[in-house]
């Protein structure tokens, strides 16, 4: 025979309550996270891109010229 534990109702559902709350507030977090710096860091790595892309180019016209 085990031993049952009796918890009162009130005390469960502050609980899960309390864990649903908090999986609601940090789902949010990571989603505003993700809408603000996903794009921070699409423009960033473009913007390396064309910067990298323009530095090839001018270094290569620099030492073909010789």
């Amino acid at each position: 025979m085990g031993i049952v534990v009796k918890i009162p109702k009130g005390a469960m559902i502050g609980a899960v309550f309390a864990t649903t709350v908090k999986a609601f507030f940090v789902g949010t977090f990571v989603r505003v996270r993700q809408l603000i710096v996903e794009p921070i860091v699409r423009v960033i790595a473009v913007v390396l891109v064309i910067v990298s892309q323009r530095w090839h180019h001018g270094h290569a016209q620099y030492h073909g010229s010789r």
